[in-house]
């Protein structure tokens, strides 16, 4: 008997910490290149290292982010950004 049981595809994870990606999100690429380390530019980086980078960089991307998405494992988000204020 063949199993007819889906297979889930496998999570993108952050090539930074390794975790899962759940959070998929879109910044200028002047605003990435600043932040994000040349080696990891080309890769999948998830929100909380980008957050981290842009802080070591002393780069505010606050009013760069405009449209995040959430990919949980029963369902999907899009998020607009509505406004994006920068802590310290």
């Amino acid at each position: 008997m063949v199993s007819m049981k889906r297979s889930r595809p496998q999570q993108q994870t952050c090539k930074s910490c390794g975790q899962p990606d759940k959070f998929d999100f879109c910044v200028p690429d002047d605003i990435w290149e600043a932040i994000v380390p040349p080696n990891l530019q080309n890769r999948v980086v998830c929100l909380y290292c980008f957050d981290d980078y842009a802080r070591e960089q002393g780069v505010d991307y606050a009013d760069s982010l405009r449209t995040m998405y959430f990919a949980g494992r029963k369902a999907a988000f899009k998020f607009r950004v509505v406004k994006g204020v920068s802590v310290t």
